[in-house]
């Protein structure tokens, strides 16, 4: 055999090893059109469909893993099973050990490692698990910025990066020595331009969008842009049960029962979907706002039947004590406000408000003014009107102790505030603060984070950091993280 022929040899052989091995790498992080149409069927909420795709795929893969654990992740979320989230922790690891040993070369390594991890976080803190929670994030954070520097141009960095950043951005400023301790750097402008970018994306946009319009909803205050936002994205997405979870607890959050009510009657029944009680849970909040307590009440026991988990638990129960109560069935409305105490955990914060009303029940034996609690119920439901008139049946003087003329001064603001009277709702939010002062309830913190928005929307800037340092001040109430994160929001806010 010629030299020639035998170095045309060589070369073929070595050529033919470097494709193969640049197959191989390229089979590392393959995102092919059946991997995406899993991740879609995720973001719908369609597991089972999403997991069958998924296993026809390479188990070596790294897009197939992460498919596969965000699955796992979303199903532990929506089902709070402690059992599940230990069988979760093991995959994860398992995950990790997959994609780290791939190809250590492309900006997918880092990045699906970071959101596996992430995935698990939000588990973590839903149920309960904060420390390990954060120790997650700040392992997420680590990778992503890490690959960031390595792949400045790679945009799907962006989207759990922008959550980070929103959230380290709102962290208190008394807090802000443990970020700075633990090297966590962002802020709110950059994680949303962060966010609102990767939403362009055509294969993570959807759930990038999610974050965004999540973040803007319950950290910052809703304008009427994030309303049309979210209207948009609900319209867009009608098969997509995320999606309408979205509109529905945005609508609602934004006392806005009757558009909730419409986006309910989309959400799709069968056909794969995953089942989700939380829907039943809105529908009953939404009678209950309108006064319906037995179609109420039906609902709220739909709700905990279907739900084995502990989120809206304490709360149900106090919710069926309300529309027992106010419907003249005493006996029965106690029975089921003894049951707070029994069942659920005082995790979120509705629940701990619920909680809490027990244990003022249990020592005061104290029930509350029925057209205050109807007022309050109808504010929720963005029913102002009706508010207003149940407010005029009270008289201040008539309650019997500062903790109600408190709850009376804040509601009677929100409606001003919402109705347009600015006056009467600053009048109404400053004597509430007044009342509140050294009691333990949120009332003076809520009204103060309102009092702020009111004089940052009157660009009155001073005024309005003022109002907000005030809502941080207060050291403890059953609403403290909530209102702490958007009254750093704002002040961070106005400050740029």
């Amino acid at each position: 055999m010629s030299k020639n022929k035998l170095y045309q040899g060589f070369t073929l052989t070595v050529l033919f090893s470097v494709l193969q091995s640049m197959q191989i790498l390229a089979q590392d992080f393959d995102f092919n059109a059946n991997l995406q149409n899993a991740y879609a069927e995720i973001t719908k909420l369609r597991l089972t469909h999403a997991r069958q795709l998924s296993s026809k795929e390479s188990p070596n893969n790294g897009y197939k893993v992460w498919v596969d654990c965000l699955a796992d992740a979303v199903n532990v979320y929506a089902n709070e099973s402690e059992t599940e989230y230990e069988k979760l922790v093991d995959k994860v690891d398992d995950a990790l050990d997959v994609i780290e040993d791939l190809d250590t070369k492309a900006p997918q390594q880092r990045q699906l490692r970071a959101e596996i991890k992430f995935y698990l976080a939000l588990v973590q803190m839903k149920l309960g698990h904060e420390t390990k929670a954060g120790m997650t994030v700040m392992s997420a954070y680590k990778l992503l910025e890490e690959n960031k520097k390595l792949f400045p141009n790679y945009s799907a960095n962006n989207k759990i990066l922008g959550v980070i950043h929103v959230l380290i951005g709102s962290v208190p400023e008394n807090y802000r020595w443990i970020t700075k301790m633990l090297g966590l750097k962002g802020n709110i402008d950059q994680g949303i331009h962060e966010l609102e970018i990767a939403s362009q994306d055509k294969l993570i946009g959807f759930e990038a969008k999610f974050f965004k319009l999540f973040i803007q909803s319950y950290i910052l205050p809703i304008n009427d842009k994030v309303r049309t936002e979210v209207n948009d994205f609900v319209q867009k997405n009608t098969d997509s049960e995320l999606a309408l979870f979205l509109g529905v607890a945005i609508s609602e959050k934004d006392n806005k029962s009757d558009q909730a009510w419409k986006i309910l009657q989309k959400v799709p029944n069968g056909s794969g979907y995953f089942p989700l009680p939380i829907f039943d849970f809105y529908m009953a909040e939404i009678y209950l706002q309108k006064g319906n307590y037995d179609k109420a009440e039906s609902y709220y026991q739909a709700y905990l039947r279907k739900f084995k988990g502990h989120s809206f638990i304490k709360d149900s129960f106090y919710k069926l004590f309300i529309s027992n109560y106010l419907n003249d069935e005493n006996q029965q409305a106690i029975a089921f406000l003894q049951n707070i105490n029994q069942y659920g955990k005082k995790l979120s914060e509705s629940d701990k408000a619920a909680q809490k009303f027990y244990d003022n029940y249990h020592k005061t034996k104290q029930l509350p003014n029925k057209d205050l609690l109807q007022a309050r119920l109808a504010i929720d439901g963005g029913y102002y009107k009706e508010a207003l008139e149940n407010t005029k049946e009270i008289n201040e003087n008539a309650l019997s102790s500062n903790l109600d003329k408190a709850d009376f001064n804040f509601r009677k603001g929100k409606i001003y505030q919402n109705i347009g009277d600015t006056d009467q709702a600053i009048s109404s939010f400053e004597r509430s603060v007044t009342l509140a002062q050294n009691l333990d309830t949120h009332f003076g913190a809520s009204s103060s984070l309102q009092l702020g928005y009111i004089y940052q929307k009157k660009k009155d800037t001073k005024k309005a950091i003022l109002w907000f340092e005030k809502a941080l001040s207060y050291k403890k109430h059953e609403y403290k993280n909530s209102i702490d994160n958007k009254a750093q929001a704002a002040i961070t806010d106005i400050n740029n």
